[in-house]
């Protein structure tokens, strides 16, 4: 249970930067606010790939 809703929450930060950056590119607005969105979806990317290496190291733990 904690692993899944770590992966949905990595998830939502990635989706709502990919929001902001598609938003901004839509708009036509300054590319600062293009910049200000990769910044949740690389934070996202960090935080899911931290959990899918926790939900590893899990598995291999009750697999011994």
């Amino acid at each position: 249970m904690d692993a899944v809703l770590s992966f949905l929450i990595s998830a939502g930060i990635m989706v709502f930067g990919l929001w902001i950056i598609t938003c901004s590119i839509e708009a036509g607005s300054p590319i600062g606010f293009t910049l200000m969105g990769i910044l949740p979806v690389a934070i996202g990317s960090i935080s899911f790939y931290g959990a899918i290496c926790e939900a590893k190291l899990a598995w291999n733990v009750a697999r011994s």
